[in-house]
Parts: C-alpha cells; sequence; structure tokens
C-alpha cells in the first residue's frame, strides 16, 4: 500500500511564519468535545489534563487550572487523542467532510510541559514548535491512535471510508508498514502493556490480535476466535500483564479474550496457540459499553475492570466480569472516556454530553469537575455593564459563565426545544431568549425562574431578537423587537404585568438572521434570509430604508456614529452600507466561506467577524484590512461578540465550544 508522512505540513509552515502580531491569542476555552472516545486524558505525570475542543488540544494545569494550546494549523474537528506510556508524545487525528486526507499531528509532550513554565497560558507560538510530524495516510477521518510501550512506534487506525491499520516510526514519522484492518468496520486500537511487536483491534463483528515485524516489513493478523457471539466492539483495554483483552460492545457486555497467539510462522506450519473468547458478562449494561479501563486492586492484585456505559453508568466488574454492587454510579450522558490518575486513587471520567467528572475509587463518590455545551451554540451576550459575566444560547438551555473562573454559574433548561437567541436588559433583570416553539421567555438572572413567557410570539420559531429600550428610568417598562422564521419583525412593550404586541412588521419574505437596534432604540436593523436588510421605525412601525443584494444576510451592526452599516452575507461579503438612503459603499471579501457574524468597536475603528470557514478576523473598519486571525474552532462560527471592555472577543461555533480571544 502506498504510504506518505509530511514533516512539514504546508499549513504549519502558514502557521509558524506568519508574524506573531497577524494571530489573534487565544486567551482560554469553555468546553470539551465529549463526543471524541477515549478523548479525556491525564498526563503520566498526574499535573495536566488533556483533551480536546474542536481544532485545538487543551492541557489544562491541575494546580492553577491555566490553559495552555496544541495547534498544528489544521482546522479540522479532531477525532481522537493517545498519550504515550511516559509522555514524551502526544498525538492526535482529525477527521474532515471533504474526500481528502485526515492528518495526525505527533507533538512533543514533553517539551510542551516545560513550555508551560516559562509562557503565559494564551501563548501557543512555542507549542506550534513542538510538533514533530503532521502525517497523512488516511481518509476522511483518523478512528484511534494508540503507542508502544516503549514510545518507539505510532498506530493508526482509519475511520469508515479508510479502515486501514498504519504502523509509524514516531522518531522518523515514516510509515513502516500498513494493512486493512478488516474487512469490516474498526473501532478501537490498542498496544500490548509489555511488547512493542504487538497489538488488538476490534470492530464490527471482530476482534484481531496483529503482530509487527519491522524486518520484513508486514503485519500479521489473527482473528479471535469468537464462536457464536457476533458483537459490535467499540472500546477495548489490556490487562497489565498482556494476557487478556477486554472489548465493550453495542450490546452492553464486556468480553473478556485470551489473546496469547503463536509467532510468526512459516506459512506452511500449524498454529499451535490461538486468541479466543474467554468470557463475557450476563448482566448487559443499557445502550452498551463505551468505554473500558483496567485497574489493579491494592488489596488482592487482581485486574478489576472500569466499565462506562451509554446511559451514563460508572461499574467496577471483577476479573470474572461481575458487578461489584458497591462501586456504581450514574453521571449525566453516555460514558466516552475514563482515565486513570497515576496516583491510582481517582479516575477521570468524560460523557457525551460534555461533563468531566472525578471519581475516587475507595468511595465511589463522582465530583463533577466541569460542564459545557454539548450541541450548537447559536448566541452568546454581555450584560452592558459587565465583562465579568456572559450568557450563551444552545439546544434545550440557556448557561450563564464566570468570565474570569471559566466555569459555569447558571443553567436554564427547556427540554426539547432550541433557544437561538439571547438578550439581557440594560438593568441586568432580565435574560430574554428567543426559542425554536415560537415563544419568548424571559428568565431572572439570579434564580433561573421564567419571569414571564409570549407565546406564539412568532408562527414559527423566534429566529432573533434584541432589547430596545426603557422608558425613562423606569426598568419595568422596556421594549423588545423580535424575527421570525416566517419574516415577519415584531416590538413588544414589556411590562411588570402583561406584555403587548405594538407592532407587527412583515416585509421580509425568508428567516429573519439578525436584529439589532439603534443607540436610543428608536430604530431597528433586520437581516433576512430573502436577500434585504430593512432598517425599521420603531415608533411608527414603518420601513425607513432597505439594503438589497442577491445573497442571504446573515448579520447586521450599525457604526457607532450610526452613519453606515455593516453586513455579514452568505457570499462570503462584509458590506458597507450608508445610513442616509441605503446605499452600498463598498464590499469586502470576508473570508473563504460565508460570514455569519459580525460586532464592532465601540471607537468606531475595529470590527470582528466569524464566518463559515472556522476563522475568527479582527479588521481595521476604514482600511477593510485584516489586522489578527484566530483558528481554532473546527466548525461553522454562529456568533462572535465583543466585551464590554473591548478587550475580549467570544466566538461560539455549531461544536459546542466557547473560545476566548485577547483582543488588546
Amino acid at each position: 500500500m502506498l504510504v506518505n508522512s509530511h514533516f512539514r505540513h504546508p499549513l504549519l509552515m502558514m502557521m509558524t511564519t506568519n508574524d506573531k502580531d497577524d494571530v489573534l491569542s487565544l486567551k482560554s476555552v469553555i468546553g470539551f468535545s465529549g463526543s471524541v472516545s477515549d478523548g479525556l486524558h491525564y498526563t503520566p505525570c498526574g499535573k495536566f489534563v488533556v483533551f480536546p475542543l474542536g481544532s485545538v488540544i487543551v492541557l489544562r494545569e491541575l494546580s492553577s487550572k491555566k490553559q495552555h494550546f496544541l495547534e498544528a494549523g489544521i482546522d479540522k474537528k479532531i477525532s481522537c487523542v493517545a498519550i504515550s506510556k511516559e509522555g514524551s508524545y502526544l498525538t492526535a487525528g482529525h477527521e474532515t467532510s471533504a474526500a481528502d486526507k485526515a492528518e495526525v499531528v505527533v507533538w512533543d509532550l514533553k517539551k510542551s510541559i516545560d513550555n508551560t513554565k516559562n509562557v503565559d497560558a494564551s501563548s501557543s507560538d512555542d507549542n506550534n514548535n513542538c510538533v514533530l510530524h503532521i502525517l497523512s495516510q488516511h481518509h476522511k477521518r483518523v478512528q484511534a491512535l494508540d503507542f508502544s510501550c516503549d514510545e518507539q512506534y505510532l498506530t493508526s487506525l482509519g475511520g469508515q471510508d479508510d479502515n486501514d491499520v498504519v504502523v509509524w516510526n514516531v522518531s522518523s514519522g515514516v510509515a513502516i508498514c500498513g494493512s486493512p484492518a478488516s474487512s469490516d468496520f474498526s473501532y478501537c486500537v490498542k498496544w500490548l502493556n509489555k511488547r512493542n511487536d504487538r497489538f488488538v483491534t476490534c470492530g464490527n463483528f471482530h476482534i484481531r490480535v496483529w503482530q509487527v515485524c519491522t524486518s520484513t516489513p508486514k503485519l500479521h493478523p489473527i482473528d479471535v476466535s469468537m464462536g457464536s457471539i457476533r458483537r459490535v466492539m467499540q472500546c477495548l483495554c489490556i490487562s497489565g500483564d498482556d494476557s487478556f483483552a477486554f472489548a465493550g460492545n453495542k450490546t452492553g457486555e464486556v468480553v473478556k479474550i485470551n489473546i496469547e497467539r503463536d509467532e510468526i510462522k512459516p506459512f506452511d506450519e500449524p498454529e499451535t496457540c490461538h486468541p479466543s473468547l474467554v468470557g463475557y458478562n450476563k448482566d448487559r449494561f443499557s445502550k452498551g459499553v463505551k468505554s473500558v479501563s483496567c485497574v489493579v486492586n491494592p488489596i488482592t492484585g487482581n485486574t478489576n475492570l472500569i466499565v462506562g456505559a451509554g446511559d451514563g453508568t460508572v461499574q467496577i466488574l471483577n476479573p470474572n466480569l461481575q458487578r461489584i454492587p458497591s462501586h456504581t454510579t450514574t453521571l449525566h450522558g453516555g460514558v466516552t472516556s475514563i482515565s486513570l490518575n497515576p496516583d491510582g486513587k481517582s479516575f477521570l471520567v468524560g460523557t457525551e454530553y460534555s461533563q468531566r467528572y472525578s471519581i475516587d475509587i475507595s468511595t465511589f463518590t463522582p465530583e463533577l469537575r466541569e460542564t459545557a455545551h454539548f450541541g450548537e451554540i447559536h448566541d452568546v451576550v454581555f450584560p452592558q455593564k459587565s465583562s465579568e459575566i456572559f450568557v450563551t444560547a444552545s439546544e434545550h438551555d440557556i448557561r450563564a459563565w464566570s468570565y474570569s473562573k471559566k466555569r459555569e454559574l447558571l443553567r436554564i433548561n427547556v427540554p426539547n426545544t432550541t433557544c437561538y437567541a439571547v438578550d439581557i436588559t440594560p438593568s441586568g433583570e432580565n435574560i430574554v431568549s428567543a426559542w425554536s416553539d415560537g415563544k419568548i421567555r424571559s428568565f431572572y438572572p439570579e434564580s433561573g425562574k421564567l419571569q414571564f413567557m409570549i407565546p406564539n410570539a412568532h408562527s414559527d420559531a423566534v429566529r432573533s431578537l434584541a432589547i430596545c429600550n426603557s422608558e425613562g428610568d423606569d426598568s419595568s417598562r422596556w421594549h423588545l423587537v423580535s424575527g421570525g422564521d416566517d419574516g415577519t419583525v415584531r416590538l413588544w412593550c414589556i411590562n411588570e404585568t402583561h406584555q403587548v404586541m405594538v407592532h407587527s412588521m412583515k416585509e421580509h419574505r425568508g428567516a429573519v438572521n439578525s436584529l439589532v437596534c439603534n443607540g436610543d432604540g428608536s430604530q431597528a436593523a433586520s437581516a433576512s434570509a430573502d436577500g434585504s436588510c430593512i432598517i425599521w421605525d420603531l415608533k411608527s412601525g414603518t420601513r425607513v430604508t432597505a439594503l438589497y443584494d442577491n445573497t442571504v444576510f446573515n448579520s447586521i451592526c450599525y457604526h457607532p456614529d450610526e452613519s453606515q452599516y455593516i453586513t455579514g452575507s452568505a457570499n462570503n461579503k462584509i458590506g458597507y452600507w450608508d445610513q442616509s438612503d441605503g446605499s452600498p459603499i463598498r464590499f469586502i471579501k470576508g473570508g473563504e466561506d460565508d460570514i455569519t457574524s459580525l460586532d464592532i468597536h465601540s471607537n468606531g475603528t475595529l470590527f470582528v467577524s466569524g464566518g463559515a470557514d472556522k476563522n475568527v478576523n479582527v479588521w481595521h473598519y476604514d482600511d477593510g484590512k485584516i489586522l489578527s486571525c484566530g483558528k481554532g474552532h473546527s466548525g461553522s462560527i454562529s456568533k462572535v461578540t465583543l466585551s464590554p471592555c473591548q478587550k475580549i472577543v467570544v466566538s461560539t461555533s455549531l461544536h459546542g465550544g466557547i473560545f476566548l480571544w485577547d483582543l488588546s
């Protein structure tokens, strides 16, 4: 088979040769890609936790909670992560929707950890220099990765469209040998703990034990005899003495495999030792077994098994695969990652709902460490006078976050609905939100309790909203403008006891994607999918002017002096428009794909944009040139917002991550 490797990938060259001032500094992140199987890891030194978010690997110090970032200039979603046994190397595989190569990146982890002692948490320049190799072989997705026990070799397993297994030399980055992993899809690969020439793979209806011959070079697989058992095996671990492999399957069982096999023999000599099924648990786990890890009982010396199930169950099984009743708990979301603390007293658990827990092995009491969105984030907003708190809108919930502590302060759940937009009144007494069920809901910011609800605010989903103003000094009476999927724009008068629709304006023929009010709340600008932006007089409920283009408008902003508007659209253009008559002034290319969100600095000299090309760009307003670019998202950016202090940019995307950028 043809195998290629690149020691200096073009994307990496571009990232490392750019001037430092051109790169928007990533200050911190909130989130965790919980859907990545076995994505959460302790480092062998026990001082850091490693996990993926978007296209970035986060290296988080346990003592200070500082974050450091490992990047390689690749904007694809990370699909798998592995750390070598001694902690010398870290690797990550990527996935892409296009029919091109999915890269494997190898970092010098020890060097990266050393850099954390000398650089600020927001700096990634030195960590970019820790990239050892960017390896290109697999198509569309890298499914799994693992290092040999001596850190000499790395095995990569391709996804469903590839399904090849490749063994790499870690020091040189050269592929030694490769082979189809199986006739069916494979999920996982694990090296033995004491041999550098043998590993195990598992997948749809098969488990294979592989022997690596580096002198030939060639891979020699043997299929495990499973008898009448046919299961989809999706996770794997190896006992410390290399005698057994344990595989979890979608049926909810853990199968125990004797992985002893013959050394490589001539083709005409019969096999005397064949890997085979030993047994499996009779008491199945609900929604399948998604993660397994071996742990040694310090008293008996037996190898027990930590099992993570799709229903959130975490359970310890004894060597006979029987449940230990005292060591079980249930978490929020299917368990996708289990990582043992090097001290042997506890372990980390990551769930598909992007929750991270620490569990003490002796008491088996879970402690929630971090929370994050697991679905698409559609909006983010700061209160007018505070840069310490911001609020995000996502699937099923609204969450308030502390900027300094990077943790969740409040969660408001509305089951089976999606929140598309959120805003906060100037007084800070209301969190107002737009929902997919056509309702507008307002919540108290301290308790999260429902304050009021406007049913049937729009016939379809409420897509956008904006707080207009309060009447004089009376914060109990204010106005709200909303836009729906049906194209209507409506003005609401909000009182303590009731809510009244003042105007309903229907000129758009497509969804109202963005709404913004001017400084005194007398006007509102709406950007629509029908190719128009309309400026509304809110007192009379009539159109002032309109902007037209042959595109879908995703965002609109007033310039602070209100002499111009800027728009972001699906034809990857940023438009400047004259306020007086709505005529276009100029258009600039905003990126390689749709522009989805804009926000402008309070002094009007800068603005930021986010788009489907995954980049956060800072622009000079008059020159129309990019001053700096932030890379880290692996999906389309849904919203970019400047903090009231104008020193922080918050960007959110459709993969659930929140990125905080340093604008200073």
